[in-house]
């Protein structure tokens, strides 16, 4: 019985699971049809088409770095960045919401965006979805890379990477898990950014179809977390 209780206490003290680090575009939003389009119309003013390498590599990388690996002159970078981030502002309301989003709302566990997208379009974006249920939003504009920026996280809050959770949509985000150390989450669906096979190539600890199986999840790994009686 004392063991039963120090159990409890235990598990009301740590839960396991402290913080989620969620991606944006296609983990929690269906966004990449309208940023190709727009992305394209731009490039074409500088004749260059997106090719299928380029398409891969899409979503990777902070937009302006994107654009100088297309092809864009780096004095024109920031001009180009300009033009198509105010074209995302003014049709924000094509975006969709992934697959069970409102799923995220329930969880309790400290929910935070970090993504290479800008956080004033994020932000626009959820306002919209009605999805303000997130604690920070971190866009590229804000850090250097994601796996330094989940580690300031992880320091800030003073957690283990056992403790974190990144929840993402691309085979790279299963990288970005792994060098923090964290536990990997890819959501594989019609608005995921990365091919299924090619996400389970990269063997994430787990692969969803949508956010509506992310509470089993957290869950599971709160149970798997709890000390030996």
């Amino acid at each position: 019985m004392r063991s039963f209780f120090r159990r409890l206490i235990w598990s009301k003290e740590n839960p396991g699971i402290k913080l989620i680090v969620f991606d944006f575009d296609g983990t929690l939003a269906d966004t990449r049809d309208l940023l190709l389009k727009i992305i394209s119309k731009h490039l074409l003013s500088f004749e260059i088409s997106l090719t299928k390498n380029l398409l891969k590599f899409f979503g990777n990388a902070p937009l302006e770095e994107y654009l100088y690996i297309t092809g864009v002159s780096k004095d024109l970078i920031k001009s180009v960045y300009a033009g198509i981030t105010a074209d995302f502002i003014k049709e924000h309301q094509k975006i969709k919401p992934c697959k069970n989003l409102n799923a995220v709302k329930l969880i309790t566990v400290r929910k935070i965006i970090v993504s290479n997208n800008s956080s004033f379009f994020i932000q626009k974006s959820l306002n919209f979805l009605k999805a303000n249920f997130f604690e920070k939003v971190y866009g590229a504009d804000q850090f250097k890379n994601k796996v330094t920026m989940i580690n300031s996280l992880r320091k800030k809050y003073r957690l283990s990477p056992s403790e974190i959770i990144y929840v993402g949509d691309k085979d790279k985000d299963v990288d970005v898990a792994r060098d923090v150390g964290c536990h990997s989450v890819i959501i594989s669906n019609k608005s995921s950014w990365s091919l299924r096979e090619d996400i389970i190539k990269k063997k994430p600890d787990y692969l969803l179809t949508d956010l509506g199986k992310l509470p089993l999840v957290i869950a599971q790994l709160n149970a798997t977390q709890l000390p030996a009686v």
